[in-house]
C-alpha cells in the first residue's frame, strides 16, 4: 500500500501551526485538533519544522513551568524526517523506525499534503491481518 492511499482512506488533514508563536498557543491547538504533533508552516505548505509532545516535554524538563512562555521555535525540531506521497508504507515504517520518530509529514513536489503517524500504520496493518484472515477462512472452508 502507498502513502497516497492511506491518506485517501483517513485524510489528508495535517495538524498545523504558525511559526511565530508561543508553546502555550501549541498546546491548545494540540487539543483542539486531537493530535499529538503539530507541522509548523507559515503558508501552508513549506515545512519549518514540527512541534510534539516529545519536544514539550522536553522543553519542560529543560525550562520548567516557563517553558509555556518559549517561542515555538525554540522547542520545535527543525530538521523534519518526511515521505513523498508515492512511497510505499514500509518507507515510512523504515523511516519512523531508523529516526525513532512517530509522525513524518507527507509532501508532494516539495509541499506539504498529509502526516502519518505510528497509529495509522498500525490501524492499517491491523486491516490488513484482518482481511487476511478472512481470506484464509473462506480458503480453508471453501467458499
Amino acid at each position: 500500500m502507498s502513502v497516497q492511499r492511506l491518506l485517501k482512506e483517513k485524510g489528508s488533514f495535517v495538524p498545523i501551526i504558525r511559526s511565530d508563536l508561543l508553546l502555550s498557543d501549541v498546546i491548545e491547538q494540540l487539543d483542539l485538533d486531537r493530535a499529538g504533533a503539530l507541522v509548523v508552516t507559515d503558508d501552508n505548505k513549506r515545512i519549518l519544522g514540527i512541534i510534539t509532545e516529545h519536544d514539550i516535554a522536553r522543553g519542560l524538563k529543560r525550562y520548567g513551568r516557563s517553558v509555556v512562555d518559549k517561542r515555538l521555535t525554540e522547542l520545535m525540531t527543525k530538521e523534519v524526517i518526511t515521505v513523498g506521497i508515492n512511497e510505499p508504507l514500509s518507507a515510512v515504517l523504515g523511516l519512523m523506525d531508523q529516526h525513532q520518530v512517530h509522525y513524518v509529514p507527507v509532501t508532494e513536489r516539495g509541499s506539504l499534503c498529509g502526516i502519518i503517524n505510528t497509529l495509522d500504520l498500525i490501524k492499517y496493518r491491523l486491516a490488513e491481518i484482518e482481511s487476511e484472515a478472512k481470506a484464509l477462512k473462506a480458503y480453508v472452508s471453501g467458499c
